[in-house]
């Protein structure tokens, strides 16, 4: 744990033990002493005392952000939070974008969190090899549903979990905690846990979590029969550094406004290795270096791929440019009303593509180019290709006005056919000096047909290795006029009875709506559709604007990436970032929403190409 990658930094402490780690225009990572509350809880009385809320990293952090800004209205989010008694990494978003990102990549799990812990009782310190193999660190998956008693107290509430590697037994029921809660109260809790080092009695622990439970760590090692050294609260029966042993230690995650992967590291206090005998590795806090997912190296040479498909015009073909809808996708875009842009597909394409500065990306159905100036904001050579020429000088007269580093050149925007780009002179030419590091193509697919010769095209203009980033609308689940939302429509006792019963999971009440589903009336057979662009503007008289989308199951993009020669990588299915307003069916249908993926984001890679008899 102490030969990783870091950028040195001297952390600054802000006041009341907390320190800086990492602070720029949209999220601040510090390093909490144990001791501190992160942030009072709403509704508690100490969240309604000024004083009290000061004298929290919450407060402390506030204050330093505005200090740094020399604002009034100062904003600073909670994202997650840790013990009071625990100490180690926290991030706050201290930006709109922050928030919402951060928000969801730590509620879908993308977010990587470690922490280190002392142990009361020794843990083998490795499971038996296999006959060639070396002995593996004990290990193990602990699983409960969680919930708080009457006490306060956080309780397993069934015994679900499985049998850890290099245990004895499973865990069984705690004496001595008192009644705990109903069943079906709890949340899901998983903790991965493995064995660091053992000695003296106790033994070092790192754990990873799947989900961020109150007391998560601190219920299920007491269960496991084993309570954390200095958790009285929690069946400690030593405390011989005056503290808590939990530290979180390693903190990851994608910044909300690059896409770029931090990771930050705080190592456990000394005292944790001295519980055990041992001595502490070099006491450094760092960030490694923004990273890049290695491309998988082929086993053969990847096959040769000849662009092909019909040209402009041709009868199998057909015109789908945007160039009709020029000027009404320009002010969709341009004067930030599509929502789902900027909250949600920018953001995570980001995320995906992992920029750096000196790339060279090529946009597909780059519109009127605002994600190739992003791009170049952010130190890429990106160059835009769509078949509106409207929307082509539009992008142009944007990277007129600038917005880029003065060493990078401004984005390059091309009118051309995306099913013939080897017919274009400057995507040949960078083909020919070695080939763009990554092709994009946002919401732009599924209004493409056909699709073949893009991904093929994109192959060959792509370098070994490079990436292929793109977003469609969720075929299953978004697919016009075959999917859409409906209500259930219950009668009868049962029907209430069951209503009630979820209501009462959702903290609802009996009176809560029904339940809000998503219908798919068709999904494998492919199909077009006119789709109306603007429809409110044309329910209240404007020109109707339609473009085609062509529906195509998941297989067929799997198919087709496969045929031209990519590996796909990642794919995330990303819900709307959008929220009803206050009423009645507000609730159901936020949570809809959220469970419900509107946009399907896939990243392909070519392989490496090796040379014959590797």
């Amino acid at each position: 744990m102490d030969d990783r990658p870091s950028i040195e930094i001297d952390p600054a402490d802000i006041g009341l033990g907390v320190r800086v780690v990492h602070v720029d225009e949209d999220v601040i990572v510090v390093d909490k002493p144990t001791g501190l509350v992160t942030a009072p809880m709403p509704g508690t009385p100490e969240h309604d005392d000024p004083d009290l809320r000061e004298r929290s990293v919450f407060g402390v952090v506030k204050r330093h952000v505005k200090d740094l800004r020399r604002t009034r209205g100062t904003r600073v989010w909670v994202i997650h939070r840790l013990d009071k008694e625990a100490s180690g990494l926290l991030v706050f978003a201290v930006s709109d974008r922050a928030f919402e990102q951060l928000k969801e990549e730590f509620r879908t799990k993308r977010a990587h969190r470690l922490y280190m812990a002392v142990v009361e009782g020794e843990i083998s310190i490795s499971t038996p090899a296999l006959p060639g193999r070396t002995p593996a660190p004990a290990s193990g998956i602990i699983r409960s549903s969680l919930a708080e008693g009457p006490d306060g107290l956080m309780r397993s509430i069934d015994e679900s979990r499985a049998r850890p590697r290099g245990a004895s037994r499973r865990p069984g029921p705690v004496p001595g905690f008192g009644p705990g809660p109903s069943p079906g109260a709890g949340q899901n809790a998983v903790t991965h846990w493995r064995v660091a080092g053992v000695g003296n009695g106790r033994t070092l622990v790192q754990l990873r979590l799947d989900t961020g439970r109150k007391n998560q760590i601190r219920v299920h090692m007491r269960e496991l029969g084993r309570p954390l050294v200095g958790d009285r609260r929690y069946g400690g029966r030593s405390n011989p550094i005056s503290r808590l042993c939990l530290h979180a230690t390693e903190l990851g995650f994608s910044h909300p406004a690059t896409g770029r992967d931090l990771r930050f590291f705080s190592p456990p206090p000394q005292a944790f290795y001295g519980l055990i005998g041992e001595i502490a590795p070099p006491n450094t806090v760092g960030r490694t270096p923004p990273s890049v997912v290695g491309a998988p190296r082929a086993l053969a040479p990847s096959p040769t791929r000849t662009p092909h498909g019909p040209r402009p015009g041709d009868p199998d073909g057909g015109d789908t440019s945007w160039d009709h809808v020029a000027d009404w996708y320009g002010r969709l875009i341009g004067e930030g009303r599509s929502d789902h842009h900027e909250k949600v597909i920018l953001p995570g394409v980001l995320r995906l593509l992992r920029p750096e500065s000196g790339m060279k990306v090529l946009d597909l159905a780059c519109g009127q180019g605002d994600f190739c100036r992003r791009l170049w904001g952010l130190g890429v050579e990106a160059t835009g290709v769509d078949a509106s020429p409207r929307l082509i000088e539009a992008g142009r007269a944007g990277a007129r006005a600038g917005g880029g580093p003065d060493e990078i050149p401004a984005p390059v925007f091309v009118h051309g056919d995306v099913r013939r780009l080897a017919d274009i002179p400057e995507v040949r030419a960078s083909r020919e000096a070695g080939g763009f590091d990554a092709v994009t193509s946002l919401m732009a697919l599924m209004n493409m047909e056909p699709l073949d010769p893009v991904l093929s095209g994109a192959a060959d203009s792509l370098r070994p290795g490079g990436a292929l980033v793109l977003v469609i609308l969720h075929p299953a689940f978004r697919s016009p006029g075959q999917t859409s939302w409906g209500w259930e429509h219950e009668t009868g006792r049962e029907a209430r009875r069951a209503r009630g019963a979820r209501a009462e999971e959702r903290g609802a009440g009996t009176g809560a709506v029904a339940r809000q589903y998503r219908r798919v009336d068709g999904y494998l057979s492919p199909g077009q559709t006119p789709i109306v662009m603007n429809p409110g503007g044309a329910a209240h008289g404007a020109d109707a604007v339609t473009t085609l989308t062509f529906h195509r199951p998941i297989q067929t993009y799997a198919r087709l990436l496969f045929e031209a020669g990519f590996v796909i990588e990642a794919i995330e299915e990303w819900p709307s970032a959008r929220k009803s307003q206050p009423g009645p069916k507000a609730a159901e249908e936020n949570r809809a929403r959220r469970e419900i993926p509107m946009f399907l984001a896939i990243r392909a890679r070519l392989p490496w190409r090796t040379a014959p008899g590797e």
